[in-house]
């Protein structure tokens, strides 16, 4: 779905948009509730087996925790074999002058819209401005979600293109789809200071270039930071890495202190669910089984950008794989998204394509990124065939069905 739940054109919203928009925050609420209750919640982890204390821990020396509960009660748990520590991350704020503490995060933006949402109707929401501080993943989705919802959207990023990680034409051809949908795009601009109107509430942002926009939100989209604050971690000799504030951990996640691991987003290591959900089960493992398996990944970790259409990649990046093994040893396939049928079939948004990066002599794949309405389906073949060292050619003998995006791939591999 790529139109705005809210007409722009309206002056105001009317009953049955306003349904439409409180029928989105249901999904939104009743998904994640879900999604807790299926897999996270106290209930799901006793039936596997697993006791649950809410609280906050505290290490007391390598083997021992205190557990301070809500109810404010204190415990002592004293591990047999081992310690996982998997506290995750947190939003991180940039040193913004007169910020303050009235900002939206990933963590409270859907509650708070809402909240405001109902607080400003029949007030038409394109309005209400928010301005998205960072061009990363989250505020690239964030500002693409609320502009669908009817707000008006200025983005600005410090780094002088969108998702800068990544392949330059996804950043340029994300920005295209942006432009297109409204959403204005400032790269190359630092955040320096944010005054308010108490009046009206209307809210400045002035940047290092001297320019300034003006929105009624704020959100702070600018990454994260390893969660480790209050836990005692250094107290007992746990390293922290100087650069991402992370626990630092071995190849096989284990820390500076023996029998004490740790996985995932608090590591300082890339952060994505997926990837910390291996990390902690490969740290049990490594807890209990006299043979350790390794928990870091450089090259082979899938990732997707969950923006309309969507980005996913995965390895090195053309540019980087030039610099690594030089331009005469590394070859491009390329495909745009004109070019696939099943784009053309469902009028899809041609603003996509399919880049594969492999060794010219061996065709081993070093990376590949695609811009798709499926890319984050798409590229869990390619990490398949990567992580299994199939030759980006051999995809050619591995039938796909047609009409459908990942046929694509074969294509190219036989080309």
């Amino acid at each position: 779905m790529n139109e705005k739940y809210v007409s722009l054109d309206n002056d105001e919203i009317d009953d049955s948009q306003y349904r439409m928009l409180m029928d989105v925050k249901r999904q939104i609420d009743e998904n994640r509730q879900r999604i807790y209750d299926h897999d996270d919640s106290p209930e799901v982890m006793q039936s596997l087996g697993i006791d649950v204390i809410e609280g906050s821990a505290r290490f007391l020396d390598s083997k021992t925790v205190d557990v301070t509960s809500n109810s404010s009660s204190s415990s002592q748990l004293t591990a047999k074999y081992g310690i996982v520590v998997a506290t995750g991350a947190i939003p991180q704020i940039l040193d913004i002058q007169g910020l303050g503490g009235k900002y939206w995060t990933y963590e409270n933006v859907w509650n708070d819209f809402f909240v405001d949402l109902e607080q400003s109707k029949p007030k038409p929401l394109k309005d209400t401005k928010v301005i998205v501080v960072g061009g990363g993943p989250v505020g690239c989705e964030l500002s693409q979600a609320i502009s669908r919802l009817g707000c008006s959207v200025i983005l600005v990023s410090k780094s002088d293109r969108l998702l800068p990680s990544g392949e330059e034409i996804a950043s340029s051809e994300l920005q295209n789809v942006f432009e297109k949908e409204d959403i204005d795009v400032l790269c190359g601009e630092s955040a320096v200071s944010v005054t308010r109107d108490e009046s009206d509430g209307i809210i400045t942002l002035t940047l290092k270039s001297g320019k300034s926009v003006v929105g009624n939100h704020i959100l702070i989209a600018t990454g994260r930071k390893p969660n480790t604050n209050n836990m005692g971690l250094e107290d007992i000799g746990v390293d922290l890495c100087d650069k991402t504030k992370g626990i630092s951990v071995n190849d096989n996640l284990e820390t500076s202190v023996k029998g004490i691991y740790a996985a995932g987003d608090c590591t300082g290591d890339r952060q994505f669910t997926h990837y910390a959900g291996f990390q902690g089960a490969i740290s049990a493992r490594n807890i209990l089984l006299p043979l350790k398996d390794s928990g870091k990944r450089s090259d082979s970790i899938p990732a997707a950008t969950f923006t309309d259409p969507e980005v996913a990649s995965i390895g090195l990046t053309e540019d980087e794989a030039v610099m690594q093994y030089g331009a005469d040893k590394v070859s491009v396939s390329f495909r745009k998204l004109s070019q696939v049928d099943r784009a053309i079939c469902e009028d899809a948004d041609m603003h996509g394509f399919l880049k594969i990066v492999y060794k010219t002599k061996t065709k081993q794949i070093l990376g590949a990124t695609i811009m798709a309405p499926s890319a984050g389906e798409l590229i869990s073949e390619i990490a398949v065939a990567k992580e299994s060292k199939l030759s980006f050619d051999k995809l050619s003998t591995v039938m796909h069905a047609y009409p459908s995006y990942s046929i694509a791939l074969q294509q190219m591999a036989a080309e």
